[in-house]
């Protein structure tokens, strides 16, 4: 009897812990200008393979106004565990990083982890783990031009 009890108090105690939430804080930096709005797309581990490539697969997305070149966002409800971020400063509203002839990014943009890959980062590179009621992290805008 008590094995069973232990049982289910596991059960119960491991679905507490999964379904915990927590808000995440992104102060993005680097800004150049203050044209257009920044917008930022939070993919989980379910979307991953849509990162960069898909804005569908984002969990959540947030557009925010440019101010004194100054971005902060917030995510709320975020489910605990892994996550990336994409960011760009969509300077001409359109609603897509525009890209040069050859396939760079031609607007200002950002991922979580600040990592330089060579080719697009993937979700790895960005992975980041939210495990408690806030986490902040800091995403440096980046340009080709």
């Amino acid at each position: 009897m008590k094995k069973y009890t232990l049982y289910i108090l596991l059960f119960f105690l491991t679905n507490i812990i999964s379904a915990q939430k927590g808000t995440l804080k992104i102060i993005v930096t680097d800004i150049d200008s203050n044209k257009g709005t920044i917008n930022a797309a939070l993919y989980n581990e379910k979307g991953k393979s849509g990162f960069l490539k898909n804005i569908e697969s984002a969990c959540q997305k947030k557009i925010v106004k440019i101010n004194n070149k100054n971005v902060a966002l917030t995510f709320t409800n975020v489910p605990y565990g892994n996550y990336a971020v994409s960011i760009f400063q969509d300077e001409n509203k359109n609603m897509k990083l525009d890209r040069t002839s050859v396939g760079f990014p031609a607007e200002p943009w950002g991922v979580s982890g600040n990592k330089f890959v060579m080719g697009p980062p993937k979700f790895k590179d960005g992975k980041f783990n939210i495990n408690s009621k806030t986490k902040t992290i800091k995403i440096k805008m980046k340009s080709f031009l």
